[in-house]
């Protein structure tokens, strides 16, 4: 999934002549923490709720308190790569710049969105914890078993050493038969978590 699937493609954005109180006032109605500050159609900064509430007393414009070279992300980018992104420079948002233009923005919010729906966890599926017979390609094995079930693996985790046990979440029509094969090629499934479940 690339940034371009989950950002927010029309951010609101304020520019740095304008006061510290309209930008208050717009991030308290759009109910969003960060704004892309714009100069002449083009991304000068940004500002966020936390530099607003640090914003010194005698401070009344916003490119007082905004930050000037903001980090920025390309549309085509991967949510890996923005999640990597966000963590490492410790930022809530990352404006979305394509061609030097601003084309979106993509939150910590959005990437914990488009996580959600890689993952399988936002549609009807299951997690289903098996422990693994002896022997190497267990993963593979697996995989060939949900898919001659009519599955998809969403995400599937292998424990390492001697745990032999293997978490995966599971799209399927029948669960049920896919226990039954899982467990007829050696699988011990020790337990099963429908996404539909609270």
């Amino acid at each position: 999934m690339l940034v371009r699937d989950f950002m927010s493609k029309k951010p609101v954005t304020i520019r740095p002549d304008q006061s510290l109180t309209a930008a208050r006032m717009l991030l308290t109605k759009q109910r969003i923490r960060q704004l892309p500050v714009m100069r002449r159609g083009r991304l000068a900064g940004i500002v966020t709720d936390r530099d607003l509430r640090a914003a010194p007393a005698e401070a009344r414009r916003v490119e007082e308190v905004m930050t000037f070279t903001p980090h920025v992300i390309s549309p085509v980018e991967s949510a890996d790569q923005a999640a990597r992104l966000l963590r490492s420079w410790k930022v809530n948002a990352l404006p979305v710049v394509d061609d030097g233009k601003l084309v979106g923005i993509v939150s910590t919010s959005d990437v914990l969105d488009a996580f959600i729906s890689i993952s399988g966890i936002a549609e009807p599926s299951y997690h289903i914890l098996v422990k693994t017979p002896a022997g190497k390609g267990m993963t593979s094995r697996l995989r060939a078993l949900v898919q001659s079930r009519r599955g998809e693996i969403k995400w599937l985790y292998a424990g390492r050493g001697r745990a032999r046990e293997a978490h995966m979440r599971v799209v399927c029509r029948n669960v049920d038969d896919l226990v039954t094969s899982l467990e007829a090629e050696g699988f011990e499934v020790v337990r099963i978590v429908s996404s539909m479940e609270p």
